[in-house]
Parts: structure tokens; C-alpha cells; sequence
């Protein structure tokens, strides 16, 4: 995978930062959210997610019900029939 592009960057923590990233790997192209880890004075990949970039609407999608339901505006239950009723539009 690719370096790609960073479109977002935000601290974790005092030790992590996480960059948002438009990727490229083995033709596909990618969104990739991965937390990075100083080392040595420099910047190291670790945990993460990539998904198609096709994939982020929905992703998307699901952060903003997650986050609803973190700030008490719904629960589970009332994230996921959002979830459809947007996936239905």
C-alpha cells in the first residue's frame, strides 16, 4: 500500500496520531484510517482500517449514527433503522 495522500491528521493521544489517507493497493483505490506511532524520531503505520473508496458513504454514514448514539440521541436501535432508511434513499 501506497502512502497515498493524507486528507485529515488528528492526535490521538501524546503518543499516536491518526491520518485519514486516499491510498492505492494492487489497483484498488482506498480510504485509510490508521493510527501512526512515533519510532526512532519518525512516524510508523499501526492498527487501522481501509475500505474501497466506494465504501464511504456508508462509512460515513455509520460514524454519524455512531456518534448520535454516543451523545445519548438514540440507541442501537434507533441508529440502525437511520441506517436503512439513508441506505434506502
Amino acid at each position: 500500500m501506497n502512502e497515498g495522500t493524507v486528507v485529515s491528521e488528528f492526535e490521538k493521544n501524546s503518543r499516536e496520531v491518526v491520518r485519514v489517507s486516499l491510498t492505492e493497493y494492487n489497483g484498488v483505490d482506498l480510504l485509510d484510517v490508521r493510527a501512526f506511532y512515533q519510532a526512532g524520531g519518525e512516524w510508523k503505520p499501526g492498527k487501522g482500517l481501509a475500505v474501497r473508496r466506494e465504501l464511504i458513504t456508508p462509512l460515513r454514514k455509520a460514524l454519524q449514527a455512531a456518534e448520535k448514539a454516543a451523545k445519548g440521541e438514540g440507541g442501537k436501535e434507533q441508529a440502525e433503522n437511520k441506517a436503512e432508511a439513508t441506505d434506502a434513499e
